[in-house]
């Protein structure tokens, strides 16, 4: 009876186990979605990569939040006004949540299409392809370590085979060897993009419409590289153990890039009603933003065009400049109010393009490589083009904000007018201190519709380091009190899911007290 009775359980139990391993395979079969393709062709993955870049990564929660820290727009309303007043956002771990998701699922896309146009990949021989795909990975790779520093990367985006993470809790990478990363990424592409897609699988070369950044323009592709590697060589001045060196290579990869602004690296698919740009999305929605009262005195103040131009009231007047300063933000001392402070029109310019690198910035790097090097008489050219190329940049965003705002504008930057701002105004300020003014320039230029405040957080951070932030100057008085956040905390998701970030993270206080590898800190 025992043998029996012993017998008689196994086999219950292996059916058992049987049953149960019939039941789970048949519920995978359930579950399993017939109605959308497990695996497609690179090119279209880099469409929605560019789109996520520019959209999510770019023109959202990152830059708007840098806006408000260096004070091109005063926060007015919930998180914005938090973060103007440095209540909780700065340190909270879901402030910048939906950025740091959004840009590890195109670093996860973005390794998928390297994979797939690599040797041994299913689309091996898609050079131009892949080669684009490592320009836009350094470039999501470049915006997660500046804003957080120390970050997951090499460990992130391996999937299974069954498609699932094959690490649940990625290792933290040191900044300095992800920087090292993106030039190396960089310098892949550049190389890749001489070639051609030559796989069996069609690449973007022949579906020039799946790259809605450049058309399948290889040469175009390869000027980004070059210019991005001058952007991310500027960051690591302070870091530096040959800053000559280091900025004549900068000059170097300048003059490989954008020969003017129709070369840009822009995202300019917003229609104003289906799409639409990332900023005007948070204005017409939110109204968590006004005129920065420090933003309109340094336009007085340097006797600057634009800041009689740029400045309207809910009702639809347009201020001077004087009047913008009155009514303006006071910065960090904000009331939180809907409605009532003005705005810069710009901030409902629906259709403006969003710039991933302007050519304005490029002229920029030139220009400040050029003064570091004692090189100033050469400089001022850059300087000079630098500024008609962001007066004509900041023109399309007004006339675009008119448009989205419901206001009549009739801006005039044009070239004469840029001309002779550069005269009269830069040229004797450019005399007394030529870095002082190439700095402040590129950070009016910045200013804007067109995601370009996330740099200037980086400028200023690296200005910082340099013990040159007094040349920009911010108004903040919270700011003298330790609370000007240095980096973004890391994302909610990873800070609860992985014990390495989340050992990191602490209680977020660090973002005030921990610089970045680049900025001279540890992490």
């Amino acid at each position: 009876m025992k043998k029996i009775n012993i017998f008689n359980i196994i086999m219950v139990a292996v059916v058992g186990c049987l049953l149960t391993s019939c039941s789970k395979k048949a519920m995978d079969e359930v579950n399993r979605d017939r109605n959308h393709a497990q695996d497609v062709p690179a090119r279209f993955v880099l469409t929605d990569a560019m789109t996520a870049t520019a959209f999510s990564v770019v023109g959202g929660d990152v830059s708007l939040y840098a806006s408000i820290y260096l004070e091109h727009e005063g926060g007015v309303w919930n998180q914005a006004y938090q973060s103007e007043n440095r209540i909780t956002q700065p340190t909270s771990a879901t402030t910048y949540n939906n950025s740091w998701d959004g840009v590890y699922n195109n670093i996860k896309a973005l390794k998928i299409v390297v994979s797939k146009t690599s040797q041994g990949g299913s689309e091996e021989g898609n050079e131009v392809t892949g080669g684009i795909a490592k320009v836009l990975l350094a470039y999501n790779l470049g915006v997660l370590t500046d804003m957080y520093g120390d970050v997951p990367y090499q460990q992130t985006g391996i999937m299974n085979e069954d498609g699932t993470p094959k690490y649940m809790q990625p290792a933290i990478d040191k900044q300095s060897d992800l920087y090292t990363e993106i030039q190396k990424l960089l310098d892949e592409a550049i190389t890749q993009l001489a070639g051609s897609d030559g796989s069996i699988i069609e690449g973007i070369e022949s579906n020039p419409s799946q790259d809605l950044i450049y058309g399948a323009d290889a040469e175009r592709w390869t000027k980004a590289a070059y210019g991005l590697k001058a952007r991310y060589l500027m960051h690591t001045l302070k870091v530096s153990t040959d800053v000559n060196g280091d900025l004549n290579k900068i000059l170097g990869y300048v003059d490989k890039s954008f020969a003017d602004a129709s070369e840009e690296m822009k995202f300019d698919m917003y229609d104003g009603s289906s799409n639409i740009n990332p900023l005007y999305g948070i204005s017409n929605s939110r109204d968590m933003l006004g005129v920065s009262k420090s933003l309109a005195t340094k336009f007085k103040n340097m006797n600057d065009p634009r800041g009689s131009q740029l400045f309207v009231t809910y009702a639809g007047k347009l201020l001077t400049n004087d009047a913008a300063i009155t009514s303006g933000v006071p910065n960090g001392e904000a009331e939180q109010v809907q409605y009532t402070y003005p705005i810069a029109v710009v901030d409902y310019a629906s259709t403006a393009p969003t710039l991933l690198l302007s050519y304005h910035e490029l002229l920029f790097l030139k220009a400040e490589a050029l003064v570091r090097l004692n090189r100033n008489l050469e400089a001022s050219a850059p300087l000079h083009d630098a500024i008609v190329a962001a007066f004509a940049n900041l023109q399309n965003s007004i006339e675009s904000g008119g448009a989205g705002f419901g206001v009549k504008v009739a801006p005039n930057l044009s070239e004469s007018v840029a001309d002779n701002y550069f005269t009269t105004s830069v040229l004797p300020r450019f005399a007394q201190n030529a870095l002082k003014e190439v700095v402040l320039q590129k950070y009016l230029a910045f200013f804007g519709a067109s995601g370009e405040s996330t740099e200037a957080f980086n400028d200023y951070r690296r200005l910082k380091a340099l013990g040159q932030a007094d040349f920009i100057g911010l108004a903040n008085p919270l700011n003298a009190q330790n609370k000007f956040p240095l980096r973004y905390t890391y994302g909610n998701s990873d800070v609860t899911a992985n014990q390495a970030i989340k050992a990191a993270f602490g209680d977020g206080s660090y973002v005030y007290t921990e610089n970045v590898w680049w900025a001279g800190g540890s992490r």
